[in-house]
């Protein structure tokens, strides 16, 4: 069949009905689709350049679920006509115009199944619209809910992959299976036969699932009996327990109990808290036999981890239960820190939505009882506030910013507070004002020192991107701190320098002059002594020499190669040395820019990152 023979339509929804009335197989009907979706682009590329192309996909997706939803509507509107009166109530002849509808509806629900499994529709768009199609059928039209649960079925195995869609669906199949066990939308029997009754099962016992019974027959009644002889509810029950159960064995997460605070379909709780019995307890078809036995067992086990991890969400994974000691507090608060900083959305301003408005939900109860003084687990929140700036399992630059104007404005408040205590100090006449004048640490300069020593990332693995991307983070936290006077580089150098944590002897060995072989011991140490100063002066001003501009140029400095000038000179003292560390560092596949770089101690390669400030 040539391209010319192919029937274009104007309207592409079209081609559905079209094929619909022929009962074209569905793999030809696909490719016709496909050949329209060519004949279409083509078209749309002579006509108009440089236009924005649409992905087929969705196009299509869009596409022929609207075409669905308006076949399920003529098919709806026919039920609502006649509402459910009775279990054994016959419904009247559909009209020609519904049947046209149904049989549109069965002939493109198929290929849709086939386009959505050769690739041609969007998957999450597509599984997004059967499900509202679900949402939307309301208590009691359980004929619509007949019609459209094989359809449920059919995708039970892509929903399951997906634990926001399968929790929705959880909760539909919750809701409905509610009702019916709780005869809300039954009333008494008016078809011929009881009520329907389900006994809520105590304990861990499994309820029997007998076989179907003739009508007539005198066994004793079970809490499913009505549901095996009931032609109406028997397949609802059993279709919506079965993707029930089979969310709890595929996807547990869905139904683990949740606090929600943004969308509004998942609400605060588990779907299974709207069912009366356990998933476990549900009925299965099949009737009592050892692997529908080994899949209540399989079911149960499940069911024991979905509560342990919904107690666990619920503490908020804390051992502390009550949060009455300060470990227990400390912990519910930097979660609840993590949990303020991934919903923020940075990306927008408003008064909801504000830096201020993230500072009070961060420390707006994190006041201690003295009021000035940080409270015992600000050094955490601090902390947690550095490792999420500085973490690749983040994204965004905009975090080492955020963290510094946090941080600055947590510090502006504590001094504050403390000025106007000084003050009343002052006035009583005990405490001289101008004694608490002069320059202080800043609030956090020994939290993040403590980081700096204990959690920051450094530079070990050449071949590291990840560990790159971390310490980049790093250096731009920490020029933002430095930026906003939350952290003071020369308070830094200071301590380092009385640690001795930038001594030349600590971390390389000081090789032999020739004037040392040809002294004395003891007058060699003397020299080295005498000397010691002034090449640990020397080397850390040769070290510290950067490139004031570097900030500017702060992408090009960390995008790989890894690559940073320093107008400082190498001593002329360790020349032979420089040279063995270039070849050994040549032969390790190190960066020549950063010879030593990867086998410095931690607080060299900040020292050497950090900027001076003006």
């Amino acid at each position: 069949m040539s391209l010319f023979q192919v029937p274009i339509f104007s309207k592409k929804e079209e081609v559905f009905g079209f094929l619909a009335k022929y009962s074209v197989p569905v793999m030809r009907s696909a490719w016709m689709i496909k050949m329209t979706c060519a004949y279409h682009a083509a078209i749309t590329e002579n006509k108009v350049k440089k236009r924005h192309v649409i992905d087929p996909c969705i196009e299509w997706t869009q596409i022929i679920t609207k075409y669905l939803l308006e076949q399920l509507q003529k098919i709806a509107e026919f039920y609502r006509q006649f509402p459910s009166q009775g279990c054994s109530s016959p419904l009247p002849a559909m009209p020609a115009d519904v049947e046209a509808a149904m049989k549109q509806w069965e002939y493109n629900e198929k290929l849709a199944m086939f386009m959505f499994q050769d690739g041609m529709l969007d998957r999450h768009e597509f599984l997004t619209w059967v499900l509202e199609c679900f949402e939307k059928v309301r208590p009691g039209e359980d004929e619509l809910l007949r019609l459209l649960l094989p359809l449920l079925l059919q995708y039970s195995g892509e929903f399951v992959q997906s634990a926001y869609l399968s929790r929705r669906l959880a909760y539909f199949c919750t809701r409905r299976l509610n009702l019916l066990l709780s005869d809300g939308s039954l009333g008494p029997g008016a078809g011929g036969h009881a009520a329907h009754g389900i006994l809520t099962q105590q304990g861990n016992a499994l309820p029997t699932t007998p076989t179907s019974q003739p009508a007539g027959g005198n066994q004793s009644q079970t809490p499913f009996t009505d549901f095996y002889v009931c032609p109406q509810h028997r397949p609802l029950v059993f279709g919506l327990s079965c993707m029930l159960q089979s969310i709890v064995l595929c996807c547990p997460s869905a139904l683990v109990w949740h606090y929600s605070l943004t969308d509004s379909r998942n609400k605060t709780g588990s779907p299974l808290d709207l069912l009366p019995i356990a998933p476990s307890s549900l009925p299965m078809p099949g009737g009592n036999t050892v692997f529908t036995q080994q899949v209540r067992a399989k079911l149960r086990e499940i069911e024991e981890q979905v509560k342990e991890r919904g107690q666990a969400v619920e503490f908020r994974w804390s051992f502390d239960k009550c949060q009455e000691t300060t470990a227990g507090f400390t912990i519910g608060r930097v979660l609840h820190t993590l949990e303020v900083l991934d919903n923020h959305s940075f990306e927008k301003s408003d008064f909801n939505n504000s830096l201020d408005s993230l500072y009070n939900r961060i420390f707006g109860s994190g006041q201690s009882k003295d009021g000035h003084e940080m409270s015992p687990d600000d050094d955490a929140v601090v902390t947690l506030l550095c490792e999420w700036a500085v973490c690749c399992k983040r994204s965004g630059r905009h975090r080492a910013m955020v963290v510094a104007k946090l941080l600055e404005k947590r510090q502006a408040e504590i001094e504050a507070e403390r000025c106007g205590e000084s003050e009343v100090v002052d006035e009583k006449g005990s405490v001289s004002s101008g004694s608490l004048s002069a320059a202080t640490l800043p609030v956090f300069q020994d939290v993040l020192l403590q980081f700096l020593d204990t959690q920051a990332p450094t530079l070990t693995e050449p071949g590291n991107e990840s560990e790159r991307v971390e310490f980049s983070n790093l250096v731009l936290l920490f020029c933002e701190l430095i930026r906003h006077d939350v952290f003071s580089h020369n308070i830094y150098m200071c301590t380092l320098i009385s640690r001795g944590d930038l001594a030349s002897d600590s971390h390389l060995p000081r090789p032999r002059s020739p004037s040392d072989e040809t002294s004395d011991e003891s007058e060699r140490k003397e020299q080295d002594a005498g000397s010691s100063v002034k090449m640990e002066d020397t080397g850390l001003s040769e070290s510290m020499e950067i490139d004031h501009n570097s900030s500017a140029n702060f992408d090009e400095m960390f995008s790989p190669p890894m690559h940073c000038e320093s107008k400082g000179s190498p001593s002329p003292e360790k020349p032979a040395q420089e040279q063995d560390g270039k070849s050994t560092c040549k032969d390790k596949g190190m960066d020549p820019a950063f010879p030593q770089l990867y086998e410095q101690p931690r607080h060299i390669q900040y020292a050497t990152h950090f900027p001076i400030p003006q």
